[in-house]
């Protein structure tokens, strides 16, 4: 098992910048004027620091923006609009006929998710504009009925199924009816949409852990991904993660928070001079239940 992994993608820690565990009361203690010891505390988080080691300088930027939490989740718990707002606030615009949240649709995880009828949509203004990388649990008839990890990277027109890579991004609508992208419908937004009735076979489309990351993303990271996923857990919900690993007694959710990065020249395993950077992070244990 890796030492730390955020929503089952390992982050690599240096030897030198182990994480360190740092606690927070949560209510006072202090001494009275005759030197009693008094506590009103009432519960204790903590946060957790540390570096990684040098890596390439793509890598150690896209672990900045994991640690960070930008991209948007959907969980699809609530039923009604209410259950097609992303993790940060983004409504979702319905076309046709759906279901969303408990008793409206088979999740694949929690208690709600999301179904769409044949020629159905949803679309979110996300403000997308750079390059991007969108996943999601899937069944349909493309499946025969089974729950799949889909993953899209339109960037360099691959698609991966249950971490391994699959169809060009450019033939998933034509194969499996499946339109899931930015600029899908709308420019700059992210939609998610059933064309199965124009492969010839129509059928309801289940989804349910829908992730929108706006940055390239390691190709290492996908079958971690899935591999997370097919174990029983959701990404997210984005910005936070769940913290896991040997380095943590986990696992808890956390706010991750990257810090300094310094460049540096290293030579990696194939003795290749590598320019790249490492960087310290912070991740802020949420209390206990949450």
């Amino acid at each position: 098992m890796a030492y730390l992994q955020l929503s089952g993608i390992e982050v690599r820690c240096s030897t030198a910048k182990g994480l360190m565990q740092k606690p927070t009361l949560l209510g006072p203690r202090m001494r009275t004027f005759s030197g009693w010891a008094m506590s009103g505390t009432r519960a204790r988080v903590h946060t957790w620091s540390g570096g990684t080691p040098p890596m390439p300088l793509a890598e150690a930027q896209a672990l900045r923006r994991l640690i960070d939490g930008e991209g948007h989740s959907w969980a699809f718990e609530a039923n009604s609009g209410v259950g097609l707002y992303s993790s940060k606030g983004v409504p979702g615009t319905v076309v046709g006929t759906i279901g969303v949240g408990p008793g409206s649709s088979t999740p694949r995880f929690g208690a709600g998710g999301l179904v769409l009828a044949s020629g159905a949509s949803v679309t979110w203004a996300t403000g997308t504009t750079t390059t991007y990388l969108v996943g999601a649990w899937i069944r349909g008839a493309f499946s025969s009925g089974a729950w799949t990890h889909l993953i899209v990277d339109p960037n360099t027109d691959m698609t991966w199924k249950n971490g391994e890579e699959w169809l060009t991004a450019g033939d998933l609508v034509d194969e499996t009816g499946i339109g899931l992208g930015v600029g899908f419908l709308t420019p700059s937004a992210l939609t998610v949409a059933n064309r199965t009735a124009e492969t010839g076979t129509p059928s309801v489309l289940d989804v349910d852990d829908l992730v929108l990351l706006p940055y390239a993303v390691p190709r290492a990271w996908i079958p971690q991904w899935y591999a997370w996923g097919a174990a029983g857990h959701p990404f997210g919900p984005l910005p936070y993660h769940a913290a896991t690993g040997v380095g943590v007694p986990g696992p808890f959710q956390v706010l991750g928070q990257a810090g300094d990065a310094a460049a540096v020249e290293y030579v990696d395993d194939n003795s290749a001079r590598v320019q790249g950077q490492y960087l310290d992070f912070e991740l802020w244990q949420q209390p206990e239940g949450t």
